[in-house]
């Protein structure tokens, strides 16, 4: 019953995230209100040390007759809704939240934006470069791929097409091309860093919750991920100027007048950056801490430290150099707003492993990938990122399928690593076929320049590219770090 009713909440919430405006938080506030109401979780017997549902504690247990079930469900069953917000996990994407909101404050990351420009600005395919590695250096230190690609990336994508002489009416071959790497390069990039979508602890979560043997952190995820995502980037923009048919011979007036705009993109660069003076006291601190936590990141096998206290370390720091206020940090929704629902769907999700419920869809699908006699690792990893296509929040995929497909891949008896590696990195790289598949794409498409038609061709191409590119280089690299 319990496995039931948590089931029913937790679909009920993947629809109404799909099907309605509702915000995400105050579906997951709802449905941890009604499963605690309800005692619909899994509380531990003290008299036998084992899960049993949390109705069913004071009543006499059918497996030992002379035995009740010793525990209070409504005290237990509430403690047991604020599981997830212990999370690790969903602590390093909360503080990564603030370590972004720093980069936004200080205004390093538009500073390092716009020397990029002004360093590869002097040609079409340069900028698009500059755009793919602006993201890359951003990702690792702001976990909302949304606030990333729309807030920080998109405006200055924008101001360089609209000083191209780019617009959705007139000329809108380059501010298409531009857009669309921008998208492309921000989805890269959330897939490349566990810190790089707010989503991405659900897959680490459930996987250390099945295969505890297996540390997929912070470093061991970018370990895998920057062979195939740094061949993606170098791959990405010549994919999109040869889809939107821009790979041509141009003739001599054309390159003359590229060579031009070229000039008044860095010319452009340069005003900015001259606005914005020299590099100030706080980015300097900024620089100071970000390196440093990343200097920390890297070494955590030698100091011991968890990548969690890392970051905390680095608010701290910031806090009291002064770079941010406590206001900047207790005004940032977006972070409170991400601890929230994530810790909630993190707690969710435990509990529906608990409860059998995950295994149960696990099982269904390992029979019909047996009944096919399909791959086991393939099956899922390219079931999972077509699945994409049908979500309007990547975020909302994340949660509505990550345990099942793991939970198939253990039924399997999958390769754990090569399952959670591909389960990984498709999360975000799935949603390169819609322009709705999260909150950045739709606000790369909302200018105009692309048509849906476009959008969709080019993202059918990217999806093959993706899947064939870790499919060859990914496991070549995995094998070589002797994950197989």
């Amino acid at each position: 019953m319990t496995a039931v009713h948590l089931l029913a909440v937790f679909t009920s919430c993947i629809f109404a995230l799909i099907t309605t405006s509702v915000d995400i938080s105050m579906l997951v506030l709802t449905g941890l209100t009604l499963l605690s109401i309800t005692r619909s979780f899994e509380c531990i017997d003290h008299a036998t040390g084992l899960l049993t549902e949390c109705r069913l504690c004071g009543q006499e247990n059918p497996l030992f007759t002379d035995l009740i079930f010793d525990c209070k469900g409504g005290k237990e069953s509430f403690k047991q809704s604020l599981e997830g917000f212990s999370s690790s996990v969903v602590w390093l994407i909360f503080a990564a939240f603030h370590l972004g909101k720093a980069v936004e404050i200080t205004q390093l990351g538009r500073r390092l934006s716009l020397l990029m420009i002004k360093t590869f600005g002097k040609h079409t395919l340069g900028l698009a470069y500059a755009i793919v590695f602006s993201e890359l250096l951003l990702a690792p230190f702001v976990p909302s791929n949304t606030a990333r690609g729309g807030g920080i990336v998109l405006p200055v994508v924008h101001s360089i097409a609209t000083t191209l002489g780019s617009t959705p009416n007139q000329n809108p071959e380059i501010g298409s091309f531009l857009i669309l790497v921008g998208n492309h390069a921000n989805l890269l990039s959330a897939s490349m860093y566990l810190t790089g979508m707010a989503a991405n602890p659900i897959v680490i979560s459930k996987a250390n919750q099945l295969f505890p043997d297996i540390d997929f952190g912070f470093m061991t995820w970018l370990q895998g991920s920057i062979v195939p995502a740094l061949v993606c980037a170098a791959c990405i923009p010549l994919i999109i100027r040869w889809s939107l048919g821009l790979n041509t011979n141009s003739s001599s007036p054309q390159k003359g007048k590229h060579a031009r705009e070229g000039d008044n993109v860095i010319q452009h660069a340069k005003i900015e950056l001259s606005k914005m003076g020299p590099v100030s006291l706080k980015e300097w601190q900024l620089c100071f801490v970000l390196l440093s936590c990343l200097t920390m990141w890297i070494t955590s096998s030698m100091t011991q430290l968890d990548s969690t206290l890392v970051a905390l370390l680095g608010i701290v720091a910031l806090l009291h150099m002064g770079t941010i206020t406590w206001k900047d940090v207790s005004g940032n929704t977006n972070a409170w707003d991400t601890l929230f629902w994530l810790g909630g769907f993190v707690t969710i999700a435990h509990q529906l492993s608990d409860a059998g419920a995950s295994s149960y869809l696990g099982h269904k699908i390992s029979s019909t990938i047996q009944h096919f006699n399909l791959p086991p690792v393939p099956a899922l990893a390219i079931s999972y990122f077509l699945t994409t296509f049908m979500f309007s929040s990547l975020s909302a995929h994340t949660v509505a399928f990550v345990g099942t497909f793991l939970d198939a891949g253990h039924v399997l008896g999958a390769h754990p690593m090569m399952l959670i590696a591909f389960i990984s990195y498709f999360g975000a790289l799935g949603g390169c076929m819609t322009n709705f598949s999260t909150g950045s794409a739709a606000m790369y498409y909302a200018p105009g320049y692309v048509e849906r038609t476009r959008w969709f061709k080019l993202g059918f191409q990217m999806a093959i590219f993706y899947l064939s590119i870790y499919f060859t280089v990914g496991v070549t690299w995995w094998s070589f770090l002797g994950w197989l």
